[in-house]
């Protein structure tokens, strides 16, 4: 380093954060310039213009019931025997043990079929 730049660091170390921050706007004015960070994004890469990496629109859901109201457990039973051909026992046992699978493998404009009929009893149906 020069002389003139370790006579100025030398003076440096014993000013106060106030004036640091003082001759920072001065030198920032006088200069033109600017001491705030400048970040530099990379621009992005374009591959391919095929969409191949967009995924496959899900068609194929399974229907789960995740809730039902207390009051309409004998209607979302009735509801589930007509999906299931279950037993009553069954039946029972899933609605208790809930969220639970009621149909799988079902395309989509069936599983919204059966979503909006459980939730006209109430229901809260996930389409998975």
């Amino acid at each position: 380093m020069s002389i003139k730049t370790d006579e100025i660091l030398e003076k440096l170390k014993y000013i106060t954060m106030l004036e640091a921050t003082e001759l920072v706007k001065q030198i920032e004015y006088y200069f033109g310039v600017s001491a705030n960070k400048i970040t530099v994004v990379k621009p992005i890469e374009i591959v391919d213009d095929d969409n191949t990496n967009t995924p496959e629109p899900k068609t194929i859901f399974d229907v789960v019931l995740v809730e039902f109201p207390p009051n309409s457990l004998i209607a979302v039973m009735k509801q589930v025997r007509v999906l299931t051909q279950w037993g009553i026992r069954e039946i029972r046992d899933s609605l208790y043990n809930l969220p639970q699978i009621i149909k799988s493998n079902v395309n989509i404009q069936e599983a919204e079929q059966i979503k909006q009929k459980f939730e006209e009893l109430g229901a809260i149906v996930d389409l998975k």
